[in-house]
């Protein structure tokens, strides 16, 4: 349901009654444009006025509270399975939104994906999660869903559309009914509790801010400075000879925005009740009565008068108008006074009319479409969601992937970060830093990218990494790093950090806990840094503050955000892994002794050390093996620690065939050479899911409890089966239910995903 301030704005600005032969304006407070924009919002400085502004002024202060408080990660924000496009307004309305959703869903046809549209479907009777159409049928029509959303439905063969309150929900129950490829969110600006990818804020190219004033004093749902929260800016309704201007202030006011133009064109009409198409050029000269309940419904009658009609009336009525048998009866009486032939009104209010038409005048009903110029550029930018944020390295390539530019939204949320505290010494003086690594192998790949970045601030330093004994192996050969010192487990640790006092300029301590800052503080290093967590402050130099700001990037990125302790982070080299040429050669021999003779190696890790809300089912993994085998004479290899012995042993006595059994059989090293030579492997959320996708292997990734956006592989090689739950990610290690996120991955789906990497040798797919 829309906020209360935007219904009393639609009060305010309600239509009056029928006004004048020539024109039954929007009515409201103040004179109208051709365009029906209201010149004033208020009447003056009125007492109505007045309160206006005082209201406006509580209103801004609860939106911007209220996104400043997703932002910063106070409110939960979900993922959907699939990337998520919104489509919203700064203004309440008047946009074209629904035209430009229309056209972005046929881009998106063209591409040949299969989208969905998600909407709110303010209007309809419909209060739950209601799916309209699923692409190939109708399923409801108003008044029990609303207009918009069923002109969407109807207009775009092949596009799904669900509707309801909570879109996450409406998202879930599309990806469990059609899969989609991406959603559109129509009117998603507002909509914090949903994780979008790629944000698209519509403006109008004549008002792009309104009168300046937020609800219920003007038309403004938020400040204009929250657009630098958004990707792609449209000027709507744009007209070459009259808009440039609001064209170059715009492009000044945000120079790092993607700013285009759009055009609402009339494309043909249909006149009822013969239900007959009719070109444009039919209506010129025609003496028709105008009628619409649009937020502008003014830019109808502007649309008619360039089109040559002549109108012999007009009235307006207020968006989502639910027309009565007494309105049409005075409609038709209005434009018989006034020598129409004929009434005209817009495809979204005959959905509203139940696209039904009994009167003994004729109807015509009015197409329009969006035409988005330069649409190229945003293509480019819709073909690269959904891709890995970096290129590991190949096997083929032994030195460090190039860096590349941080994503838009990740260098946003990183200049919001702050920082408390100050260097005990010039950063130029810096020459030995030690790294704190983190205690899980996938974390630890995860903060690779910070460990890389740090010689962009330090060229000239040497890094030492302190690691578990188990995960020390792991940072051999990478960039940079010329020590690594074992951190034992238990009171062990505690002498050896001792030992380390003196040796160091800077520390950066990558896990959040306590005891990791404390540590570092134990071992003397001058300058510590770390986040501002767990209460550490105190053993901390230079926190980095304001990390819930980052809520909802992948950690990769979170841990990289550690750097802006040092300067600005424009740059990020993707977790890459280096096995030594004699490692491989040791691994190649490892795999050709058992003599599995067939086709690529396969590698299955049934396991996942977070607990059985991780754990695919044994018995699914060995039916997918077979199928493997079966289709591509797959040589099998079943991965993991010694912790993953008892699933492995379960896949593994189910098997078609036999699979080289290498659980708990190999050091770190050896694992990774191993991995370095699978066509795929086939995983659980896992430490040797991050070490594929490092190694540059294909992997298929499966996640029950938590969230792939977060700890996905970080590569474009990849697919990731998720089925999320309305509780997902409840990041729990065993299920209070039957583990339906899970379960629901069935075989099928994860062959065909293998199916998809293995047909044409690995090959890069989205």
């Amino acid at each position: 349901m829309q906020p209360c301030w935007h219904r009393l704005f639609a009060r305010l600005q309600a239509p009056a009654p029928l006004l004048s032969p020539q024109r039954e304006s929007g009515g409201g407070s103040g004179e109208t444009d051709r365009a029906g924009q209201p010149r004033a919002y208020l009447p003056g400085p009125t007492p109505l006025g007045l309160l206006a502004q005082g209201l406006a002024g509580l209103y801004g202060l609860g939106a911007l509270t209220r996104r400043r408080a997703y932002d910063r990660g106070w409110f939960k924000v979900k993922h959907l399975p699939a990337p998520v496009i919104s489509v919203g307004n700064l203004t309440v309305g008047g946009t074209g939104k629904t035209p430009v959703v229309a056209c972005l869903a046929r881009l998106l046809l063209a591409q040949g994906k299969h989208p969905a549209i998600l909407s709110r479907g303010y209007g309809g009777r419909a209060v739950d999660v209601t799916r309209i159409s699923d692409g190939r049928r109708l399923y409801l029509k108003p008044p029990e869903v609303g207009e918009e959303a069923y002109w969407l439905a109807r207009a775009l063969p092949g596009v799904a559309v669900y509707t309801g309150p909570c879109r996450y929900a409406a998202g879930l129950a599309a990806w469990r009914e059609l899969r989609p490829d991406l959603f559109l969110l129509d009117d998603g600006f507002q909509h914090f509790q949903l994780h979008r990818d790629l944000d698209i804020v519509l403006l109008d190219a004549a008002h792009p801010f309104g009168n300046g004033r937020l609800l219920p004093a003007g038309p403004l749902r938020e400040p204009p400075g929250v657009l630098a929260a958004a990707r792609v800016l449209i000027l709507t309704r744009f007209l070459t000879d009259r808009h440039q201007d609001q064209l170059q202030t715009i492009q000044r006011m945000f120079p790092d925005k993607t700013v285009l133009t759009a055009a609402i064109l009339p494309t043909g009409a249909r006149l009822y009740p013969e239900e007959r198409g009719e070109p444009l050029t039919s209506l010129a000269g025609q003496p028709l009565f105008a009628f619409a309940g649009l937020a502008r419904p003014g830019v109808l009658e502007e649309t008619l008068a360039d089109l040559g009609v002549d109108l012999k009336g007009f009235r307006g009525f207020g968006d989502h108008h639910a027309y009565s048998r007494k309105d049409l009866q005075e409609l038709v009486q209005a434009a018989r006074a006034q020598g129409a032939r004929a009434l005209i009104t817009t495809a979204k209010d005959w959905a509203r009319l139940g696209e039904t038409w009994e009167a003994d005048l004729p109807l015509w009903v009015l197409e329009v479409e969006a035409q988005i110029a330069d649409i190229a550029s945003l293509e480019r930018l819709i073909e690269s969601l959904g891709e890995g944020a970096g290129e590991p390295c190949t096997k083929n390539s032994p030195g460090p992937p190039p860096n590349q530019p941080l994503p838009p939204e990740v260098a946003r949320r990183f200049q919001e970060l702050g920082i408390s505290g100050h260097f005990a010494r010039d950063l130029g003086q810096v020459r030995r830093i030690l790294v704190r690594a983190p205690n899980w192998l996938g974390d630890a790949i995860m903060g690779l990218p910070a460990l890389r970045g740090l010689l962009d601030f330090f060229p000239r330093a040497e890094i030492a990494v302190l690691a578990a004994p188990t995960l020390a192996p792991l940072f051999t050969g990478q960039p940079g790093v010329t020590e690594i010192i074992d951190y034992p487990q238990g009171a062990g640790q505690w002498p050896r950090l001792w030992e380390l006092r003196g040796r160091y300029d800077l520390a950066l301590v990558l896990p959040n806990s306590l005891a990791s800052a404390f540590g570092l503080w134990l071992a003397g290093v001058p300058d510590r840094v770390g986040f501002n967590a767990d209460g550490r402050r105190l053993f901390l130099t230079v926190a980095v503050t304001g990390r819930r700001r980052l809520a909802g990037l992948h950690t990769v990125y979170y841990l990289l955000g550690l750097l802006q302790a040092f300067g600005e982070v424009r740059n990020l080299t993707p977790p890459a892994l280096y096995p030594a040429a004699a490692e491989v050669e040791a691994a190649m021999e490892l795999l050709e002794k058992p003599g599995l003779a067939g086709g690529p190696w396969v590698g299955l890790s049934p396991g996942a050390a977070y607990g059985p809300a991780k754990r695919w089912p044994p018995e699914r993994f060995a039916a997918l093996g077979t199928l493997l085998q079966e289709e591509f004479g797959a040589r099998l290899v079943l991965l993991g620690g010694p912790e993953d012995s008892g699933a492995a042993d379960q896949v593994k006595e189910e098997l078609a065939s036999p699979a080289l059994d290498l659980v708990g059989q190999t050091g770190l090293r050896q694992a990774l050479a191993v991995l370095s030579q699978m066509q795929l492997l086939i995983t659980n959320d896992s430490g040797l899911m991050h070490a594929a996708a490092a190694l540059a292997v294909p992997v298929v990734a499966i996640f029950g409890s938590t969230d792939p956006g977060a700890t996905g592989p970080f590569t474009s090689r990849a697919t990731v089966l998720h089925h999320p739950r309305p509780c997902s990610p409840c990041f729990k290690r065993t299920c209070d239910t039957d583990y339906e996120c899970l379960t629901d991955i069935s075989v099928a789906e994860a062959a065909a995903a293998a199916q998809r990497w293995l047909g044409d040798g690995g090959s890069d797919k989205s």
